[in-house]
């Protein structure tokens, strides 16, 4: 029993190892990709605090929070009353986050100058870029919604013995949200008004990016 116990810990540690290698491979790739197309000028300047913006909400409500507070509540509703009842409890969860965070999201994308002004005050110093920070930080704002969502699968799947998934949706979203975050941007290359780098932010929130990685998770 001792050994089969071992070897199913191994096994677990495996998969999240190796999807876990897969994540900063494409990690590298998508910063690869940013420094090919955008160099280290004031465009990724902006990107950067768009995306951070977002990621500090997810860090706070998607990752911490709901994982300390779902998985142990699923497990034991799990054991004591059955897989259906705990499925019973994780959808109602899953519907609590999904308007919880849509109505954090909304916010933030209403008071999003507010919040680049306290983050990046001194943007408003270069003509466009505050404005530009702005219009991404709104885009990436509709990610936090799936990828708050996807957290909550991730420590379900985690909790029923499935690992692999969960750790190599990470991969799966750096990939995706390049790929189509670059036909963004060649189509804005070709759209006055458009900056390039608004394209990499769309394709984190479209198929390519947060629905990809949902999805992803869902299955």
């Amino acid at each position: 029993m001792l050994k089969k116990h071992s070897q199913e810990v191994w096994k677990a540690a495996g998969a999240m190892g190796s999807a876990t290698f897969l994540s900063r491979l494409m990690g590298v790739v998508r910063e690869q990709v940013f420094a090919y197309w955008f160099g280290a000028g004031h465009f990724m300047d902006a990107y950067n605090v768009a995306f951070r913006i977002p990621n500090l909400l997810r860090d706070l409500f998607a990752e911490g929070a709901m994982s300390a507070s779902l998985v142990p509540v699923f497990t034991q509703t799990r054991l004591q009353e059955g897989s259906r009842r705990a499925w019973r409890v994780a959808g109602l969860v899953f519907r609590a986050v999904f308007f919880g965070v849509g109505g954090l999201s909304l916010i933030g994308i209403l008071i999003a100058p507010s919040l680049v002004h306290f983050y990046a005050s001194s943007f408003q110093l270069i003509p466009g870029k505050f404005e530009l920070t702005v219009l991404m930080t709104r885009i990436l704002f509709l990610f936090f919604p799936c990828v708050a969502l996807a957290a909550a699968f991730m420590g379900i799947l985690n909790a029923c013995g499935v690992f692999f998934l969960p750790a190599f949706a990470s991969a799966l979203f750096n990939l995706s949200s390049v790929l189509v975050g670059l036909g963004f941007v060649k189509l804005f290359l070709h759209v006055p008004g458009w900056e390039p780098i608004v394209g990499m932010a769309l394709g984190v929130v479209c198929l390519g990016g947060g629905f990809r990685h949902f999805v992803s998770i869902l299955h």
